[in-house]
């Protein structure tokens, strides 16, 4: 029987893309951040939404910022070293591109 679940990197890539909003809206809702999938990408746009906090609307960026790391290191190694650089882009309070 084929593994139907084993992909290539690049098929993973291309899911991850289609995918990021909702996986940024998916880790937001689990971290108690309460936004909306469309505020959500509303923020990923680089927009601003009425009625959030400057917190929640950099949370949203941090988690974007993330991601976008993630996809730029084509063959990074998952070691301490990047997982501490990702929780440092994930938690910070403010990140500048």
């Amino acid at each position: 029987m084929e593994n139907k679940f084993n992909l290539t990197r690049e098929q993973n890539v291309f899911a991850m893309k289609r995918n990021i909003v909702d996986y940024i809206w998916k880790s937001a809702n689990l971290e108690g951040i309460d936004v909306t999938y469309s505020e959500t990408q509303a923020i990923y746009d680089g927009g601003i939404v009425n009625g959030l906090t400057v917190d929640k609307m950099i949370a949203i960026n941090n988690l974007k910022y993330s991601w976008q790391f993630i996809l730029q290191k084509e063959d990074m190694d998952c070691d301490f070293k990047v997982l501490c650089h990702l929780h440092k882009l994930t938690c910070d309070k403010l990140v500048l591109e």
